[in-house]
């Protein structure tokens, strides 16, 4: 009963936006839930709601599917449909679905290509031809322009004519080309609207030209940097150019926040040891052998460990309370260096620490380990005092604390530095050499402190 009712709720919610009665109000993001959800209960309906949608709005529902989904929904459309929304699709938006196609179909993909108009067909070929850490391979070609020698008048006017025939969205900006038609300008605008409307865009920006002064993409600059320059100018859209200062296309915000999500999914799986290609790797066997590599490396720094323990043996005979206590000390080391790493990470991919201002930074993680060590110690000490009414054991544990916490604060912030300077990702490795550096110290820390003052 419930299931039929939740059910019919989709089906109603689908049928308002068909028929126009919530068209303006639901977004295609709610619309790819709703059918994920109608494909659990009913694959029928899934099927026949799938086809019933219009091009203009399916693409986007396809572009959230799985790679599973996707390839059931190809099984379902015909391919008059897919053509006809890969052409109601930006540029750049389209090739990203026609690269999903082409990796689960390939000739059904060319297929979908031979059925695009030549224009079409040379955006995706071009847009394709990128690498996929280049700004090239996510720009989109339809952009909005003007000649400098155009009148502000004349530019609104083919602005509205664009709006209405529904070729361009999303406009913020207009781009303004000189007489090689090559990018000397960007305007806003709302900056647009309070224009002398008969003048020319090269009588206005001659009057304040830095404040009109472009920033720009190249289409071969790396992907990272331009959405790092989003981030930190705030910017909503980028023009991008070619080696001879052509205006070839355009980057908009809603591109650069996947960029974004993609840059932080990839550092938290470094710092894991795993990546992502490998985590959607459908061959278990494949996902075995890659993490395992990085286990095989665990196992090793845990040996070391153990090694080091292993040399204090008669100490931890004599006073068996230590093999009770000195997990304590390096636990609490890597927590507090883990701490450490990632904020330094996340810095350094944003470009907020250079040779500049390391030193601010480490002396910043230097105080903060060393007060967290005086806090960790006196409570840990006291509690061993109160537990053991030992006040040489109770020192000791306090002593170790402060020695491992300012390890685990300079190795933390010490590491990826270093791995940087490098040229190697701070994210990969640093957390297997943070957690060698914090076990090895607090167990000698620990374990030689007790053997010198208690047993010594």
């Amino acid at each position: 009963m419930i299931k039929e009712r939740e059910l019919q709720q989709l089906i109603d919610t689908l049928e308002g936006y068909l028929h126009q009665k919530n068209k303006n109000e639901i977004h295609y993001s709610v619309l790819s839930k709703i059918f994920k959800r109608l494909r659990r209960l009913d694959e029928e309906r899934f099927s026949e709601y799938l086809q019933r949608m219009p091009t203009s709005i399916l693409g986007d529902i396809l572009e959230t599917f799985n790679e599973k989904l996707l390839e059931e929904s190809l099984d379902i459309l015909s391919l008059a449909k897919i053509i006809g929304t890969i052409k109601k699709m930006d540029s750049d938006d389209a090739t990203d679905l026609m690269l999903d196609i082409e990796e689960l179909n390939s000739e059904f993909a060319a297929n979908i290509l031979a059925g695009l108009d030549n224009k079409e067909q040379e955006e995706i070929q071009r847009l394709k031809g990128y690498h996929e850490d280049e700004a090239g391979a996510y720009m989109q070609t339809e952009f909005f322009s003007a000649h400098h020698d155009e009148t502000v008048r004349e530019t609104i006017e083919n602005l509205r004519k664009l709006k209405y025939t529904e070729e361009i969205e999303n406009v913020s900006s207009v781009f303004i080309l000189g007489d090689y038609n090559n990018l000397v300008a960007t305007v806003q605008l709302e900056d647009m609207l309070l224009f002398d409307f008969d003048k020319s865009f090269k009588e206005v920006i001659s009057k304040r030209p830095e404040k009109y002064k472009p920033r720009y993409a190249n289409d071969k600059e790396d992907i990272e940097k331009v959405a790092l320059e989003f981030q930190e100018y705030d910017l909503q859209v980028l023009p991008v150019i070619d080696s001879d200062n052509y205006l070839v296309g355009r980057i908009t915000a809603d591109d650069i926040y996947d960029i974004l999500q993609e840059m932080a999914t990839e550092q938290i799986y470094k710092m894991a040891g795993v990546d992502e290609e490998t985590e959607t790797e459908k061959n278990i066997i494949e996902v075995v052998k890659k993490r395992g590599n990085w286990l095989f490396i665990n196992l090793g720094t845990a040996i070391l460990a153990s090694l080091v323990i292993a040399q204090f043996e008669g100490t931890i005979s004599a006073l068996p309370i230590l093999a009770v206590l000195m997990p304590i000390v390096a636990s609490m080391g890597g927590n507090a260096g883990t701490q450490t790493l990632a904020v330094m990470v996340r810095q350094l991919a944003l470009g907020e620490i250079d040779e500049s201002n390391w030193s601010e930074h480490m002396k910043k993680e230097l105080i903060v380990a060393f007060f967290n060590g005086i806090v960790f110690a006196i409570f840990i000490g006291g509690i061993t005092f109160v537990w053991k009414h030992d006040l040489q054991m109770s020192i000791v544990i306090g002593v170790a604390m402060i020695i491992n916490l300012i390890v685990a604060g300079v190795a933390g912030g010490l590491i990826p530095i270093l791995l940087k300077k490098l040229n190697i990702d701070p994210a990969v490795g640093s957390s297997v050499i943070l957690t060698t550096l914090t076990d090895v110290i607090g167990f000698f820390a620990f374990l030689g402190l007790a053997k010198v003052f208690i047993l010594g």
